[in-house]
C-alpha cells in the first residue's frame, strides 16, 4: 500500500561540496605518487637535496649543498604502493585491486621491521630501537625505515583495508591516527623544537600527510566526516570546534616558544600540542556521530507521530480529519487551474451482516485487504481517505470518463478471487461506489459530495456491486 513518507534529514553534504572533496582526494593521491616518485629517485641520486631539504634548513647549508635528512626508500616504495591503490580504491570496479596494494604496502613495512629485529640479537635490536627512537641513527647499521614512519604507514593500510569493508567511521580514527608522527614533524619545525617521536625525513612527512587526507578526502560522505561536511546543526557545530581544537594548543605553543629562550623549550612541545588537538579530533568525530544518531532518531519519532496523526490506524489511509483539510484546497486549486476533480464514494456491501456473523477481527481483515486493493487500482496522484466505518473516499483529478474507469477498476479489484480474508468459507465481498464530476455538480465542494452520497445510494439500492455516476445535464 502507498503512503506518503515524511522527509526525514539524511546530514548529506551539498553536490557541489561533495564534488570538491571528491576530487580534492584524487589530487591528494597523484600528488602523493608524485612525491613518492620524487623520494625515490632522490634516494637513487643519493639522497637529501631538492626539494625536501628546504623544509629542514636547520640540516643544510645557505647554499644547499648538505643534504637534508635522508629519505627512506621503503617508506617512500610503500606510500607510493599506497598512494596508487588510493587512487585505484577510487573507482568501485578497482576497489579489491587498491586494498590488495595498500595490503601489500603494509606487507612490505612489517616485513622490513621484522628483518630489522632479526638482523641481531634482541638486546641489540632494542638499542638500535631506541636509539633511532631518540633521533639517531647508529653508524654500525643502515636503519632502512624511521619506527614513526612504519607506525604511520601500518595506521594507514589499516584505514584503506577498513575502507574497502565499509568501516568508514574506524577507518577514518586510524587515518587521523596515522597523521599523529607528521604532524609532530611539522609542528617541532614550526616552533624548532627536538621531537620525542625520532626522526622523519621531510619526504615521509610530507607523503604520509597526503596520504592521510586523502583517504580522509576520500570518505567525506561517510561516517563522522559525513556530519562534519553536512549542512546539518551538528555538522555545523562540528567545523568549528575543530577549528577552535585545532587552532588554541598551536596558539599556545607559538606564545611559549616566542617567551622561552632556545635552550629552554620542553622537548616534547611539539608531541603535546598534536596529541592534544588529535585528542580532540577523535572526541568531536564521536560525538558528531552521536548527535547524529540521536537527531535522527528524534526526526524519525516525529515522522511516525505525524504519520500516526494524518493516517488511519487499522487501514494505513489517510483519515477523515486529514480529508477534511486537504480536500478543499485539492479541489480549489484544481478548479483554479481548470482542471476537473471527481469524487468516488466507495461503501463495502453487507459489511454489517459480515461483522455480525463472522466477527469483528475478520471485518478488520476484509478493511485492510480492501483498503490494499483501492489503493492498488488508482493512480499515484490520486488521494484515498478512510471517511468511516467501512466507507472509502477517493479524490482523482481527471475527466469524468477516466473517474468512471478507475472507479470500475475498483470494483473489480475488490470483489476478485484471492481478495479476501484467509477463511474460505467467508462470502465474496462486494463493493458499491458513486462518482461525482465537478463538471456535473457546480462549483462547490459541498454539492460534488453530496451528488457522490447520492449517487452511492443510488448504487446500493440498484442492487449492490455496482457503479453509479452523475450525468451531465
Amino acid at each position: 500500500m502507498r503512503r506518503r513518507e515524511t522527509w526525514i534529514p539524511d546530514f548529506s553534504m551539498t553536490a557541489t561540496r561533495l564534488k570538491l572533496v571528491v576530487r580534492s582526494a584524487a589530487l591528494l593521491w597523484l600528488a602523493a605518487v608524485a612525491l613518492s616518485c620524487v623520494a625515490l629517485r632522490s634516494v637513487a641520486l643519493g639522497g637529501g637535496g631538492w626539494p625536501f631539504a628546504l623544509l629542514e634548513p636547520t640540516l643544510v647549508t645557505p647554499d644547499l649543498t648538505t643534504p637534508a635528512a635522508p629519505e627512506d626508500p621503503l617508506a617512500a616504495a610503500a606510500l607510493l604502493l599506497g598512494a596508487l591503490g588510493g587512487l585505484a580504491m577510487a573507482r568501485r570496479r578497482l576497489r579489491a585491486i587498491g586494498a590488495a596494494l595498500w595490503l601489500a604496502a603494509g606487507l612490505a613495512v612489517v616485513g622490513a621491521l621484522s628483518a630489522m629485529e632479526m638482523s641481531s640479537n634482541w638486546s641489540e635490536a632494542l638499542r638500535r630501537w631506541l636509539q633511532a627512537l631518540g633521533g639517531e641513527r647508529p653508524a654500525d647499521t643502515a636503519v632502512v625505515l624511521a619506527p614513526a614512519a612504519a607506525a604511520s604507514i601500518l595506521l594507514l593500510t589499516a584505514a584503506a583495508l577498513l575502507l574497502a569493508l565499509r568501516r568508514s567511521s574506524l577507518a577514518q580514527i586510524a587515518a587521523v591516527v596515522a597523521m599523529l608522527p607528521p604532524l609532530v614533524k611539522a609542528v617541532g619545525l614550526m616552533l624548532g623544537v627536538e621531537t620525542l617521536l625520532g626522526a622523519m625525513p621531510a619526504a615521509d612527512c610530507i607523503m604520509l600527510l597526503l596520504s592521510a587526507l586523502a583517504l580522509l578526502a576520500g570518505s567525506a560522505h561517510r561516517g563522522a566526516l559525513r556530519v562534519f561536511f553536512s549542512d546539518s546543526l551538528p555538522g555545523h557545530f562540528a567545523r568549528h570546534q575543530v577549528l577552535i581544537a585545532s587552532l588554541t594548543p598551536l596558539g599556545f605553543a607559538v606564545l611559549f616558544e616566542r617567551l622561552l629562550p632556545q635552550g629552554l623549550r620542553p622537548n616534547g612541545a611539539a608531541e603535546i600540542v598534536v596529541t592534544t588537538a588529535l585528542v580532540a579530533w577523535v572526541s568531536i568525530g564521536a560525538t558528531a556521530i552521536v548527535g547524529r544518531r540521536l537527531d535522527l532518531a528524534r526526526h524519525r519519532a516525529e515522522a511516525e507521530l505525524e504519520r500516526l496523526a494524518r493516517h488511519d490506524p487499522l487501514t494505513g489511509l489517510l483519515n477523515r480529519r486529514i480529508m477534511e483539510k486537504v480536500l478543499p484546497a485539492r479541489y480549489e486549486q484544481a478548479r483554479s487551474a481548470g482542471r476537473p476533480v471527481a469524487l468516488l464514494m466507495c461503501d463495502l456491501d453487507h459489511f454489517k451482516q459480515l461483522n455480525d456473523e463472522y466477527g469483528h477481527v475478520v471485518g478488520d481483515d476484509v478493511l485492510r485487504r480492501t483498503a490494499e486493493r483501492v489503493s492498488a487500482a488508482v493512480r499515484d496522484t490520486d488521494l484515498v481517505f478512510r471517511y468511516g466505518g467501512e466507507e472509502i473516499a477517493v479524490l482523482l483529478d481527471c475527466e469524468p470518463a477516466e473517474a468512471f474507469r478507475i472507479g470500475e477498476k475498483i470494483r473489480e479489484a475488490v470483489k476478485a478471487s484471492g481478495r479476501r480474508a484467509d477463511d474460505p468459507d467467508l462470502p465474496p465481498i462486494t463493493i458499491s461506489i458513486g462518482a461525482a464530476a465537478s463538471e456535473a455538480c457546480g462549483t462547490a465542494l459541498s454539492r460534488l459530495l453530496a451528488c457522490a452520497d447520492e449517487c452511492l445510494y443510488s448504487a446500493k439500492n440498484a442492487g449492490r456491486d455496482c457503479l453509479r455516476e452523475v450525468t451531465l445535464p
